[in-house]
Order: C-alpha cells, then structure tokens, then sequence
C-alpha cells in the first residue's frame, strides 16, 4: 500500500482530514484503488472531455483501463479524501511542487496487460489534451498552490452534499496554511459551483476549437 506517507504536504494535508472526521481507511492508497476508480467511471462517463476523446465511441471498458493505470501512476504522489467508506464522492489534488504526469508515469506502474492500451488512439489524444492543461494551467501554480486533479461523485449522489464536505476540507486546509488552489473543469455548468466555494474563472478556452475548457483558482 503506498498512500503518500513520506510526502509531507500529504500528510499534513491527511492529518488535518483525519482530524475532521475523515478515516485514514477512506485516503487514496493502494487498498482502496478499485473504489476510487469506480466513482470516477460513474462519475464521469458522460463527462465532457472524455465524450470529446471517445469521439462518440464510448468504450466503458477502454475507460476503466485507462482511469486504472491513471489512478495507480498518482498513487503516493496524490492526496485523495472519499466522503465516506462508500466512496459516493472523491477528491484527487497534487500537492505543490508535483512533478508533471503522463505517459511517462503510466509505464512506470504498467503490467504486461496494459501495454494494449498504447494501440488506442485515445490514449495519445488524451497525452495532447494534458500537454494543452499543463501548458495553460502553468501560470497559475507555484510551490504554494494545489491542483485539484479530480472531484466526482456518483451520480446517485450528486446534489447531496458529499462532494461540498471534500471541497470543505481541503478549503479548510488551505486556508489554514495559506495555500492556493487551482482546477479545471470542461463543463460551464460547473462554473456556478466552483464559484459559490470562491473560485474565480482566469481562463477559457477551445480546446481544438471545440472542447470547452475553464482554469478557475483560489
């Protein structure tokens, strides 16, 4: 099980949501993986970006195999809170000074299946979209600034309050220790949420002239 324990800004970031009421059980680590995973599936199967890569042809089972060496590449890198041990809502950030991910990364962690997955051109399309978010997101993150990788929750339980405590926490977090947050999202419709935590939209964009793309920090 790798869960970050050596990297400091995730273990005082694990601490303060341990105080908070969150379970160390419920942390992003390698036990846990398969129901981060599945949140994620659920969460974003019809997500924007994702529709934009599939291109119309939704694979689900390409998707978990790609969100599974995704997920397993952040493992000790990522801090990941769920709203409880059903995981109904999770949350994925990069603590300050997190070195870049991607294809890179997702060889380091690979098993004999998932090299298949570098015949799927979606792979090398999601590659450019990430080099595209690095390179616009750059300005907006220094050594004191977490990125908000993921935030999801199934859609049984959406508008139900568990993703607004994860947002809590790590709001309370950072605010506690003067930290500054950024995050993405490819959907307008998110923007009235992000904003009622007090985020505030610094970029929008096309992605490919097509894919709609906001950078919204804190």
């Amino acid at each position: 099980m790798n869960s970050g324990k050596d990297n400091p800004y995730i273990r005082s970031f694990y601490d303060h949501a341990e105080k908070n009421g969150f379970s160390r059980t419920w942390m992003f680590n390698g036990d846990n993986l398969e129901q981060y995973i599945d949140t994620a599936i659920d969460a974003y199967s019809d997500y924007a970006l994702f529709r934009h890569l599939f291109r119309g042809r939704y694979d689900p089972e390409l998707f978990s195999h790609m969100m599974n060496v995704d997920f397993r590449s952040r493992l000790g890198i990522t801090a990941g809170i769920a709203s409880s041990g059903k995981y109904e809502s999770i949350m994925l950030a990069e603590p300050p000074k997190t070195g870049k991910t991607g294809m890179s990364d997702y060889l380091n962690v690979a098993r004999p299946g998932d090299f298949r997955l570098l015949l799927e051109p979606i792979i090398y399309r999601l590659e450019s979209f990430e080099k595209y978010s690095r390179e616009n997101r750059a300005e907006f993150l220094d050594d004191n600034t977490w990125y908000v990788y993921i935030f999801a929750t199934k859609k049984a339980y959406q508008r139900k309050g568990c993703g607004k405590k994860l947002m809590e926490e790590l709001l309370s977090y950072a605010g506690e220790n003067g930290f500054r947050l950024c995050l993405e999202t490819n959907e307008s419709g998110n923007l009235g949420l992000y904003e009622h935590f007090g985020f505030r939209t610094v970029k929008k964009l096309l992605f490919q002239n097509t894919l709609e793309h906001y950078i919204l920090e804190k």
